[in-house]
């Protein structure tokens, strides 16, 4: 038994390892842009400073009534310019604002046990999170169809985001070889105490065996011999998604392009 928590939990903190990795790249690549526009526009700002300076020097010295005016009309363009040019600051911070609280909420450890959560607000932020990975932003086509009405529920927040994870994770693995890239993500109500969360897309099927022992696999008896860690991260992705679904008492469901998982919870409506 103590194996078999062991290894569970080192299957894990690979999979964490692994996608934490790989997005890595995109997160850099994301805030790399918006500190760029800054740098530049921050030198643009300070040669507009230098010119309004000379500008102003020169009006001092001159006593000409239309000199001076046409200089001030100047000083008035160069300051909207500059006003501009702050504004486009302003956007870039904000996007790098929202980056760093995305990365920042991601790299905390959901606590064990029960606590109140907004569904819709969680599903935002892993799609959210997921945009670091510059194919899934650029390339794939997101629909999202949530209630009207943001639900309020009592579930394990480490559990439920873990399921997220791993079925986008799963879904974006079987669309990068395929032309049509759509994913859809719903959230409904099947009962007063049972909702599903369904993921559609038009990738690659899933592999029929998804659901073999992780512990037990072996890269010769797959039909993915030519992408053997492709197809063991895949498989990865959906178990870890089926435990987590298991352990909030939910049921997992995988067909050729969807998964969909009934969960069971606490709620009401706010």
């Amino acid at each position: 038994m103590e194996n078999i928590q062991f290894l569970e939990h080192f299957l894990f903190s690979c999979f964490q390892n692994s996608k934490i990795g790989y997005l890595a790249k995109g997160i850099v690549h994301n805030l790399n842009g918006p500190i760029q526009i800054l740098s530049m526009q921050i030198e643009l700002s300070k040669m507009d400073i230098a010119k309004d300076l000379k500008v102003i020097e020169s009006i001092l010295v001159l006593s000409l009534p239309h000199t001076a005016s046409n200089q001030l009309k100047e000083f008035a363009d160069n300051l909207q310019k500059r006003t501009e040019r702050l504004s486009q600051m302003e956007e870039a911070l904000v996007r790098m604002e929202k980056m760093v609280t995305v990365i920042t909420n991601r790299s905390q450890e959901g606590k064990d046990g029960q606590r109140p959560l907004i569904f819709n607000q969680v599903l935002k932020e892993e799609l959210n999170f997921w945009d670091a990975d510059l194919f899934f932003k650029h390339q794939v086509e997101k629909q999202l169809a949530l209630p009207a009405i943001p639900t309020l529920i009592v579930i394990n927040e480490g559990h439920l985001r873990d399921l997220i994870d791993g079925l986008l994770d799963a879904c974006i693995k079987q669309m990068r070889e395929t032309e049509e890239r759509n994913l859809k993500l719903t959230l409904r109500q099947k009962d007063e105490a049972t909702w599903s969360l369904e993921f559609e897309h038009t990738g690659n099927a899933f592999p029929t065996d998804w659901n073999q022992d992780v512990s037990k696999y072996s890269p010769e008896v797959n039909e993915y011999t030519q992408k053997t860690s492709d197809y063991f991260f895949l498989i990865l992705a959906l178990n870890l998604a089926k435990i987590r679904a298991e352990q909030i008492g939910g049921t997992l469901k995988i067909e050729p392009q969807k998964a969909s998982c009934l969960i069971p919870f606490l709620s009401y409506t706010k």
